[in-house]
């Protein structure tokens, strides 16, 4: 194998390129620059992946055995509308026909829950309809496709859907993260009722779960990755107060945000059946994301 990670530097492309290299697979990192965290000894490429032709002239020069693609758009807060998502549909089809040409073998992309109608709540990859309502949930239907079609023959095509994925690195304005810097700095978050059930999962469990997705014989098409477990996320600010030492969650300071759906998890059962179980549970991998966040703070 050798493994070609794309958005390196992200939440979850960082922790799949680690995981990879202490497998002693060959892998690639890419990224638009090189991570800090990035270890010596791990090969590199440079490039802007929404760009297509800087997408296909990665594979040709890399001319990778298999692709875990995470990289894409994600701004806090203005990605799901962003029109640079078309960008990377284009980008990520240049990215797929270089493979095909190149006799790849196995393509994984980094899917979304996005993607799916959330009125279902509990999401199946056969029974719940593929309906996003979101520019950013449409375009990773959009480039599966892409990928899918430009394998037709070739090469093996899997998308994996990704559910509440936390963990080091997360982008700081998202729920988890938020909780953190606030308990590290020594004040309150201010945050909604935490009524709403989500399906999460340390970011360590994720990328092990695209490692064994990139596999020969793994299932291909769509694959969900989560917990397949409900947690509010009253429970989540819950656990990191009292790992804090904190004397208030914070929940209830402000109003729940209007059309968040009451519940959102994933069906595992396509997942499990590789042999694959989390090996973190929910209080570890949020004690380990507290410490980072704490770390943070204290080089600022």
């Amino acid at each position: 194998m050798r493994l070609l990670v794309t958005g390196a530097g992200g939440l979850i492309g960082r922790h799949v390129v680690e995981l990879a290299a202490k497998q002693e697979i060959a892998v690639i990192a890419s990224a638009r620059q090189r991570p800090p965290e990035l270890a010596d000894g791990i090969e590199f490429a440079a490039g802007d992946l929404s760009d297509e032709s800087e997408a296909a002239a990665l594979v040709r020069s890399m001319q990778p055995t298999h692709i875990i693609h995470t990289a894409w758009v994600t701004r806090p807060s203005t990605y799901w509308e962003d029109p640079v998502n078309l960008e990377w549909v284009a980008a990520t089809r240049s990215l797929a026909q270089a493979f095909a040409e190149f006799h790849g073998q196995r393509f994984v992309q980094l899917g979304s829950c996005a993607e799916y109608d959330w009125s279902y709540g509990h999401c199946d990859e056969e029974s719940t309809p593929t309906a996003p309502a979101t520019l950013y949930g449409k375009s990773k239907v959009a480039a599966f496709q892409a990928v899918r079609t430009a394998g037709h023959n070739k090469f093996q095509s899997v998308e994996a859907r990704i559910f509440m994925v936390y963990g080091p690195g997360e982008n700081p304005e998202r729920f988890i993260p938020t909780i953190c810097r606030n308990h590290a700095a020594g004040t309150i978050p201010d945050l909604s009722s935490g009524t709403q059930l989500r399906d999460w999962l340390y970011v360590k469990d994720a990328a092990r779960a695209l490692l064994t997705l990139a596999q020969t014989g793994a299932p291909a098409d769509v694959v969900n990755i989560g917990s397949g477990e409900a947690v509010s996320l009253g429970q989540v600010a819950t656990i990191l107060a009292r790992l804090a030492g904190a004397a208030e969650t914070g929940l209830g300071r402000r109003p729940d945000r209007p059309g968040d759906p009451h519940l959102l998890t994933a069906s595992t059962a396509r997942l499990r059946a590789t042999g694959w179980r989390p090996a973190y549970d929910l209080e570890i991998g949020l004690r380990e994301t507290l410490d980072w966040w704490r770390k943070q703070a204290n080089r600022a």
